[in-house]
């Protein structure tokens, strides 16, 4: 028997989840383990080192899990209101116990461990239907193939983190109609409720998985027990009560602490201008890092199989068909209230459009993986090189997007802060002091590379710039350091002697470290 199909006929359960989990742990410590402890790079490492500062935050002025705060000051100490900062804060309550150094690390190895357990429950829901080894990781190396969701499932954001979640309580709410025990259900409501706190998107699929579960048991009454009934809308209607609390608290604190950090709101497209941007940008650049040209092709194929299988699907996948269409439904709901997020924003499309597709490609591996015979040994080859070759583009595709020649690394924007917080160390500037970074726009990439709480600031126009102007920004918070690039520094020259006289240059490599003198300035 050839080796491939040997896997295909992998028959003991135990085994085949033995041999599953250390696949994907083996393909995760290939791919991640050079970047985790890597502070925040590549594409919208701006939105990562937010996230990053949440986590930096808690640990530094206390683990008030409401009260999260970044190292930006331009709201009152720096809180501010934000999606339930789950992964943050275990990243912080970790730095306790491995030290301080080590929450970048274990931030990222939590994003990648969440990912990791989604592949493996993905992988059961698979094998656990068909028998079928391999078919049971192709959705893994079909997502790790995704220039975004390999890139951003190492990072920071909760994005792929909450979806992988949604996988889980797919799994357990798929099992519960398959087995028939109430502790499955609860369990997924649960899973999916947590996920929807983390991403907000993500309530788009626990409201699919709720309106069928309620719709179902209208129609079949034996589906539960009055009391299961009693129980399942109870924990149902606290799950949705707990996501409105802390909505409602995200809301209090922006305006209490006059945060606008996160955005709190919808963003739909307005108008015809508006429209074309998006357009522009999604055909020119997003699509290409969305998925592989090969992933768009596998797609089409799972669309034709969708079809070609519609009775079969009607009939013994109903569930999953059911929560495929609804998906969709919602995703175009959640498109038509954030819009134009699309255009600036490539990981936006992670939570409402993840999920229909991998239910596409699950009923596309349920229906092939099900055949028998010489048809079979020739399916499971195939969906052996896939996995590779799957594998293989993800691996480029992670290194690309990490690497500072890569067609998406911000390199100009982070590379100079490189190296910063070490060397305000070897100046001996107090971990407690406040800084300015100039001519920098993220609100928390600079404050994150170089380990301080402060603002930033980016003028329009460089060349326009006064010393005035720069003491005063940092008389009005009362910042003792002035950071920026060399370039920027340089384009500062007909300022230089003004600066001298109020600043002490401190350094000029990586970064060029001014340090204010007279502390007594008005403003």
């Amino acid at each position: 028997m050839p080796f491939a199909d040997a896997l295909g006929r992998l028959r003991q359960p135990r085994l085949a989840y033995i041999a599953a989990a250390l696949f994907f742990l083996i393909v995760g410590a290939v791919l991640y383990a050079p970047y985790l402890a890597e502070l925040p790079r590549g594409l919208h490492a701006w939105a990562q080192s937010d996230r990053l500062a949440l986590a930096l935050g808690y640990y530094d002025y206390g683990f008030q899990l409401f009260t999260p705060r970044t190292y930006n000051l331009s709201s009152i100490g720096g809180i501010t209101g934000v999606e339930f900062p789950f992964q943050a804060y275990l990243a912080a309550l970790g730095g306790v116990v491995f030290g301080r150094s080590s929450i970048v690390l274990l931030f990222r190895l939590l994003d990648v461990a969440m990912v990791l357990l989604g592949f493996y429950y993905l992988f059961r829901l698979v094998y656990e239907q068909t028998g079928h080894f391999v078919a049971g990781l192709v959705p893994g190396a079909f997502l790790l193939s995704s220039p975004v969701f390999v890139f951003y499932a190492g990072s920071t954001l909760p994005d792929p983190f909450s979806v992988s979640l949604s996988f889980i309580g797919y799994y357990y709410w798929l099992r519960f109609f398959t087995r028939r025990a109430f502790s499955d259900l609860p369990l997924a409501v649960l899973l999916l409720g947590l996920a929807a706190l983390i991403k907000t998107t993500t309530l788009l699929h626990l409201g699919a998985v709720l309106g069928i579960t309620f719709l179902w048991a209208f129609f079949q009454p034996e589906l539960l027990t009055r009391r299961q009934r009693l129980v399942f809308t109870g924990l149902v209607l606290l799950v949705l009560g707990a996501t409105a609390a802390y909505f409602l608290r995200i809301q209090y604190l922006n305006a209490t602490y006059q945060s606008g950090l996160f955005l709190a709101g919808t963003r739909p497209i307005t108008d015809p201008e508006t429209l074309h941007q998006v357009r522009l940008h999604v055909r020119g650049f997003w699509l290409g890092q969305y998925a592989s040209t090969l992933q768009y092709y596998l797609l089409a194929v799972c669309g034709l199989l969708f079809v070609g299988y519609a009775r079969r699907n009607l009939r013994q996948h109903l569930l999953l068909s059911l929560l495929l269409l609804a998906t969709l439904v919602l995703g175009y709901v959640f498109v038509q209230l954030m819009g134009a997020q699309f255009r600036d924003h490539d990981y936006y499309i992670i939570a409402p459009v993840v999920p229909p597709v991998l239910l596409l490609l699950l009923l596309a591996l349920l229906n092939v993986a099900r055949h028998q015979g010489k048809i079979r040994h020739a399916i499971t080859g195939i969906l052996a090189v896939m996995v590779v070759v799957l594998l293989v583009q993800g691996y480029k595709r992670l290194h690309r997007r990490m690497s500072d020649e890569g067609l998406v690394a911000e390199s100009g924007n982070y590379l100079w802060m490189r190296g910063g917080a070490a060397e305000l160390a070897r100046l001996k500037v107090p971990a407690a002091a406040s800084i300015l970074v100039f001519n920098e726009p993220a609100p928390n990439l600079g404050l994150a590379y170089f380990d301080r709480r402060g603002q930033v600031w980016q003028p329009q126009d460089l060349a326009t710039v006064t010393a005035t102007e720069i003491l005063d920004r940092m008389a009005a918070d009362n910042l003792d350091y002035l950071l920026m690039a060399p370039s920027a520094y340089a384009g500062l020259a007909p300022q230089h002697p003004a600066l001298a006289a109020e600043l002490s240059l401190l350094s000029q490599s990586p970064a060029v470290i001014l340090q204010r003198r007279n502390r007594q300035r008005p403003w």
